[in-house]
């Protein structure tokens, strides 16, 4: 895209919401009310019809204490009638949004030009392997993904979350347990500073740095001390070549990093460099990009100007480290 910085882009945005975005959002605004009236009608059915069900439950309780029974299959149905029910109330939920970002968000992005949008889309598993910022998880779910160009640098948003589920059995029942590992912001960016190797860095977990090296799978890489004394505090670096990792690691890099986490405000901010890019993760609990919402009007700013607002944070990073320099020098 042409190099517009990111106060022309906020300049112009008014423009390009009313004569552009305007007529897409008022046909949006009629697919939400048309599923704002099915969720309310489900939720009509289930409070009818759930009371009914833990009643009839309640009772055949106590005609099981009475007379026993073998193999029962009426309990298990009514447990699974009822969580059929609340998954069929709030399906309206899943389905507009749905709907509406597929929708919406691909209109809204053309005005960063160049750029594309896909909901639930996620980086590809073996990049995020290879950045070794992701503990062990096993269940992978993408939300909103971006990708396009901004100054010449290639840049990846992507919106995932990453949980490790494990499985017990008891009594003949499977449980699943979920733990979430990462929650938040992928960013993958290229750079113009050329390497070879691998340089990782996490914020400072203090005595659990050990247990964090064993579950990002660092094997191979050897712990860089650095010389800023404020971000050696802050973080933990390991790399494949401490020479390597002090010539991308400098002074300068390090305290827009640290800049970084501080105007995103959020609760953890990790990165590594391979292949001639930088992979960020940024942990919010904040979901990111929600330019609709089915018990809003579409017609509402609000969540459209939060969501150019959150994007337009995002492309400054790009101007905060500088990887648009033709000839970056930390």
């Amino acid at each position: 895209m042409e190099n517009r910085s990111i106060n022309e882009l906020k300049s112009g945005f008014e423009r390009f919401y009313t004569e552009h975005l305007l007529p897409i959002v008022q046909a949006t605004e009629k697919i939400r009310q048309k599923y704002l009236h099915y969720f309310m009608l489900g939720c009509l059915f289930a409070f009818a019809t759930i009371p009914a069900i833990i009643l009839w439950i309640a009772y055949y309780q106590e005609k099981l204490r009475a007379q026993p029974v073998q193999d029962d299959w009426q309990m298990p149905l009514a447990y699974f009638l009822i969580m059929l029910i609340v998954a069929v109330a709030g399906s309206p939920i899943y389905f507009y949004r749905k709907k509406s970002k597929n929708q919406l968000m691909p209109e809204f992005i053309k005005y960063f030009n160049g750029f594309s949008y896909q909901f639930e889309g996620s980086i590809h598993s073996a990049i995020v392997q290879k950045s070794r910022l992701i503990g062990d998880y096993n269940s992978h779910a993408g939300d909103d993904y971006f990708s396009g160009t901004y100054k010449n640098v290639e840049m990846v948003v992507s919106e995932e979350e990453f949980e490790k589920v494990t499985t017990t059995y008891s009594n003949g029942k499977r449980r699943d347990h979920r733990s979430t590992v990462f929650d938040g912001i992928l960013i993958l960016l290229s750079m113009n500073k050329s390497f070879s190797g691998q340089t990782v860095v996490f914020q400072d977990k203090g005595i659990w740095n050990k247990v964090v090296s064993w579950t990002k799978n660092l094997s191979g890489l050897e712990n860089i001390r650095l010389e800023d004394s404020i971000f050696e505090k802050e973080f933990e670096a390991y790399g494949t070549n401490q020479v390597e990792a002090r010539y991308l690691l400098t002074t300068a890099f390090m305290e827009r990093m640290l800049k970084l986490r501080e105007a995103y405000k959020a609760n953890r901010i990790e990165f590594s460099f391979f292949d001639n890019r930088l992979f960020i993760t940024l942990e919010t609990t904040k979901n990111m990009f929600e330019a609709t919402s089915l018990f809003k009007s579409c017609l509402d700013r609000k969540l459209i100007d939060e969501t150019f607002n959150q994007f337009l944070s995002i492309m400054a990073i790009i101007d905060i480290l500088k990887l648009d320099k033709i000839q970056y020098t930390g």
